[in-house]
């Protein structure tokens, strides 16, 4: 009886023990700090004095390091902005010597229109005789923070790198050794570089090894990208591209492993303790997401390259070239080799002769077996619906996969910025990269080389499978309805997190006003002018051509 007694009486308390804990929160509010007064505020400027040099520089929530930018002693929370209630949690200082008063209790506040409206609340900092105002933000996107010895301008670096989720308060952050290079072409010329990221860490034997991370819901992997998508005002164009691509392009019935695409979640990044600005994650287009047989693996090596630059020399003298290296006319050979020699450019030779054959007849006979056309018709019907003048000549990856006997070339478009309308024009101040909306655009043919061979010599009945894929796009992912749906919730993301906001007072020469309610509008208007077109009137777009 006594053992019974003594069961019943721990389990009693065990069960008040997780209910103390389960409620805990709830009696003490969901964010716990300190609150000061009015009187007590006016008596900490009249006590102490303001720090000449800021000397707190790290907020603890739920006992996790915040981002900080130091030139405003702005400390930034992440939130679920889709959540209306504040996280649990517990605001402290890392160090016990300093006292922290928060001059407002401001989870009395609306959680998701703090957010949005990018308030800023006001704490004390007491150390000794000296105080420091900083503030706290919160944020409803993920964060990443580059800490290194280098500037932002440095070509290529070591560091670490912090992370902080927004919808989760478990394992919500993390950090890496960092490796680190500025990347892009026309966009090296912005301030606001775009970053190649290699994320390390050191194991139990002390040696430095990838880091593979699974970040904000992306694939696990070592290598990132960072987009800075500067001259974008709308900052949505690269992720609605890169989504609609992925709604019915990036994936291959005969490539069950490969993804002819990647993915964009958008970031708030910090540099050096500086806020950067909002930025696209995105996962490379490698080796990995193409699910290529690489040396040693198979008989038959697969390749990838991407086209940089629009290609510089005609493809009769590419051919004959003897010097073989990475970067060839425009072109770069993708992922790690060797040895690079002729066979390793074969494939896109091959492409190349066949896309600028002369002889009709010869390829319609050939260009089944040589390229993937019904990729190639995907990614013509999306450069139509996009506008993606910028993808014609560069911005294009070519995926050479093997049977084992023969290559067929892939296609995978990449750098979505110029999308949407919005094309460079001539620049009228310092920056000689302008981008802006050319509605011109929404009535034009973009021509893209390949594709249009296959329209225009209808190779495998190419005019009737545009014209039923069109119909199945119109009635889901490119649907007005759906175009609006997905519109709505990337300005969503971007705007109602604060960080839009935050990026144009960062980067105020940047392009940083958008109308989101033109770009709805010229977006359906351009999927009806293909409706049209698309609909039994291919000759006469083919007809079009924007040059």
């Amino acid at each position: 009886m006594k053992k019974r007694a003594a069961l019943a009486f721990n389990c009693i308390l065990l069960l008040g023990c997780l209910a103390w804990l389960l409620l805990k929160p709830a009696l003490t509010g969901p964010i716990r700090y300190e609150l000061l007064s009015a009187a007590e505020t006016a008596s900490i400027k009249e006590t102490y004095r303001e720090a000449r040099e800021p000397f707190f520089t790290e907020l603890l929530f739920s006992g996790e390091k915040l981002p900080f930018d130091r030139s405003t002693s702005t400390f930034y929370l992440p939130l679920d902005m889709d959540m209306a209630a504040w996280e649990t949690g517990e605001l402290t200082a890392a160090s016990r010597e300093v006292r922290l008063l928060f001059e407002e209790d401001f989870t009395r506040e609306s959680k998701q229109e703090a957010i949005c409206q990018g308030k800023s609340f006001r704490f004390y900092v007491l150390l000794g005789e000296e105080y420091q105002e900083c503030y706290l933000t919160p944020t409803g996107l993920p964060i990443l923070a580059i800490e290194t010895e280098e500037t932002p301008e440095t070509g290529a670096f070591g560091g670490m790198v912090y992370y902080w989720e927004a919808e989760s308060k478990r394992d919500w952050t993390g950090a890496s050794i960092l490796e680190a290079h500025i990347r892009g072409n026309t966009s090296r010329i912005y301030p606001k570089k775009g970053y190649k990221l290699t994320l390390l860490r050191q194991n139990k034997k002390g040696e430095v090894v990838p880091d593979k991370r699974s970040l904000f819901g992306l694939r696990s992997d070592d290598e990132w990208i960072l987009n800075a998508m500067y001259s974008d005002a709308s900052k949505i164009r690269d992720k609605l591209s890169a989504d609609l691509w992925n709604s019915f392009g990036s994936k291959r019935t005969e490539l069950p492993e490969a993804k002819l695409g990647t993915d964009l979640v958008y970031v708030e990044v910090f540099f050096n303790q500086e806020y950067w600005g909002v930025y696209g994650l995105m996962e490379p287009v490698d080796s990995k997401q193409l699910d290529l047989k690489k040396e040693g693996e198979a008989s038959h090596v697969e390749y990838s390259y991407k086209s940089v630059t629009p290609q510089d020399i005609s493809t009769e003298e590419l051919i004959r070239t003897e010097l073989f290296e990475k970067e060839l006319a425009g072109y770069e050979l993708k992922g790690n080799h060797t040895a690079i020699d002729r066979t390793s450019w074969e494939p896109l030779f091959s492409y190349l002769e066949l896309r600028d054959l002369t002889d009709n007849e010869t390829f319609a006979q050939q260009a089944p077996a040589l390229i993937d056309t019904e990729g190639a018709i995907n990614v013509w019907i999306y450069l139509q619906a996009a506008l993606g003048i910028d993808n014609r000549g560069k911005n294009m990856y070519y995926v050479a996969k093997s049977n084992g006997q023969s290559e067929k070339m892939y296609f995978v478009p990449w750098d979505m910025d110029l999308t949407w309308g919005d094309s460079l024009k001539e620049s009228t101040g310092k920056n000689p990269w302008e981008v802006g909306l050319f509605p011109n655009l929404y009535s034009e043919r973009i021509n893209w080389p390949i594709g249009d061979r296959l329209v225009e010599l209808d190779v495998e009945d190419t005019r009737e499978r545009i014209r039923e894929r069109w119909k199945l796009l119109r009635e889901g992912p490119f649907s007005d309805e759906s175009l609006v749906q997905s519109i709505d919730g990337l300005v969503h993301e971007v705007r109602d997190s604060g960080a839009l906001t935050r990026d144009r007072q960062r980067w105020p020469d940047s392009n940083s006003h958008a109308d989101y309610e033109l770009f709805k509008r010229m977006t359906l208007y351009r999927m009806k002018i293909l409706d049209y077109y698309f609909d039994g009137n291919l000759e006469a777009y083919m007809g079009l051509g924007y040059e």
